[in-house]
């Protein structure tokens, strides 16, 4: 699954509508979600590089092809789109990486009464100390630390948690990464 078509469906996921409703419903202003024009700008976007990085793939796929049939001229063409294919493929991550940041954003809006309760508490729910102590260990060897990544990481480790426990996983290692 492409990252643009994995976004799509997390964005859909994570607002519970498809695509079109999002869209139909920020257009008029009644969402109510300061985010969500945010993630479709930042969506649409997306879908342009990742349209910009197909063509550089059909370009390069096809100076490839006339360099095999023996255009040695063709060389640095070649070698060109490969590098653009490159940075555009980057580029794509990185635009894809920061809709799923504000979706974790979203996340974090859209639960104050969580966050107002998670302030009194001071560890993990009860029973949830193994979880912690897992995931601690996963998010140590992670670059990044979001939603997706702790999932694939706990999902590797053998732990599969619901969406919300994986939430107040993160918040939590979110608090304890924090400087005081």
């Amino acid at each position: 699954m492409s990252t643009v078509i994995y976004t799509r469906h997390l964005v859909e996921h994570r607002y519970g509508r498809p695509l079109e409703d999002l869209r139909r419903h920020g257009a008029h202003g009644g969402s109510g979600d300061p985010v969500l024009p945010i993630v479709l700008g930042r969506l649409d976007g997306l879908a342009t590089t990742n349209a910009h990085a197909r063509a550089a793939r059909r370009n390069l796929d096809a100076a490839w092809q006339r360099c095999r049939s023996g255009e040695s001229a063709l060389d640095d063409l070649v070698l060109r789109y490969a590098a653009e294919v490159v940075d555009l493929e980057r580029q794509e991550q990185s635009e894809a990486e920061a809709v799923w940041d504000l979706l974790d954003v979203r996340l974090l809006l859209d639960q104050p009464a969580a966050h107002r309760s998670s302030a009194v508490r001071t560890g993990p729910p009860p029973g949830d100390e193994d979880l912690m102590a897992v995931a601690r260990q996963v998010a140590a060897r992670l670059p990044r630390l979001n939603r997706e990544t702790l999932r694939q990481g706990l999902h590797h480790q053998g732990v599969h948690v619901s969406n919300r426990r994986l939430g107040t996983v993160l918040q939590h290692l979110r608090a304890e990464r924090a400087p005081c």
